[in-house]
């Protein structure tokens, strides 16, 4: 009968065998020879029996760890800390926390794994599938090409919604509580990642041209002189709302080939980033809460958060790497 570690319960080297083993000697009064000879084991293996069973009691005789009492090579404790927590506030792959916190991806992910967060779904939340990886391009300089999109996003009641209340709370169902969407319009430029992003009530044409706007604007206030910009073929975005405003922004307007999301993908990755470490991050309670905290999230975005992409650049040290170029 198996003993659920794959010895036999009497084997000499179990706790059981190594009782026998030093009964022999201390209470039968065999030589340590004789004794080693007998359960076919060295004399050294006995006399380390037995002496822990004379300084320790029957305790000395278990199994012990095979942990060394000082590993001083060991993730030191505060990196495991800044590790979890980057993991819990950002939502961040091993690659990207160890880039912040200068460990390995190995090292990070080994932390990660030992605290029980090893897995990160990646690509969409409800059936946990892996979208498959678009071949990777970046245009040579920014502006050459700005990626534009809307994402809906449910609309948090007064007073927070089922993630910060639960469900099954009262009047989760009422009319009242029904609050809609909201859509997020945002751009990101090829080149830099510098993003503009707002938050509206609808995806009208009015709004998209509107949205554009003010998006170009700020690009050209930072330097970016906004080329091209590419959406999907939504009717927002096939309006001549649409094409005026760009126009006038002097931007030449593209569509993405019918069936082919990925040449989009960068502002799709973009609202996933949004969705996992803004809108999803915590409970939020009211709508002013959460577009508060979009507007500061941009921000980090933009001029804190390192991106693989990049080499753990941040988008503004990118842009600012890339001006003189752009004056010369």
């Amino acid at each position: 009968m198996s003993n659920g570690s794959g010895q036999h319960p009497n084997a000499p080297l179990t706790p059981e065998g190594r009782r026998r083993m030093v009964d022999c000697v201390v209470v039968a009064g065999w030589s340590v020879t004789a004794a080693a000879e007998w359960f076919q084991v060295d004399a050294k293996t006995v006399r380390k029996w037995r002496d822990r069973f004379v300084s320790e009691g029957p305790g000395g005789l278990e199994d012990r760890s095979s942990r060394p009492r000082r590993s001083p090579k060991r993730t030191p404790r505060r990196l495991c800390q800044q590790v979890i927590r980057l993991r819990r506030k950002r939502r961040w792959g091993a690659a990207h926390i160890g880039f912040e916190v200068g460990l390995a991806a190995s090292t990070v992910q080994g932390i990660l794994r030992r605290e029980g967060m090893g897995r990160l779904d990646r690509g969409d939340r409800a059936t946990a599938t892996a979208r498959p990886r678009p071949e990777r391009y970046q245009r040579e300089r920014p502006g050459e090409l700005i990626h534009v999109d809307v994402k809906k996003l449910a609309a948090i009641p007064p007073g927070g919604g089922w993630r910060s209340r639960g469900r099954g709370y009262a009047g989760e169902h009422a009319v009242s509580r029904m609050v809609g969407y909201r859509f997020l319009h945002s751009a990101i430029d090829d080149h830099s990642r510098l993003v503009y992003s707002e938050i509206h009530d609808d995806e009208t044409a009015l709004t998209a041209a509107g949205f554009w706007a003010r998006a170009a604007a700020w690009y050209y206030s930072m330097g970016i002189p906004p080329e091209r910009v590419i959406t999907d073929n939504g009717s927002a975005y096939r309006s001549g709302l649409w094409h005026r405003a760009c126009s006038a922004t002097g931007t030449q307007v593209r569509h993405t080939r019918p069936r082919r999301p990925q040449t989009n993908g960068k502002i799709e990755r973009f609202h996933r980033i949004l969705l996992e470490e803004w809108a999803y991050i915590r409970p939020w309670t009211s709508e002013t809460q959460r577009a508060r905290a979009h507007h500061g999230f941009i921000h980090f975005y933009n001029h804190h958060r390192s991106h693989g992409a990049l080499g753990w650049a941040t988008p503004i040290s990118t842009l600012r790497d890339n001006l003189p170029a752009m004056h010369t």
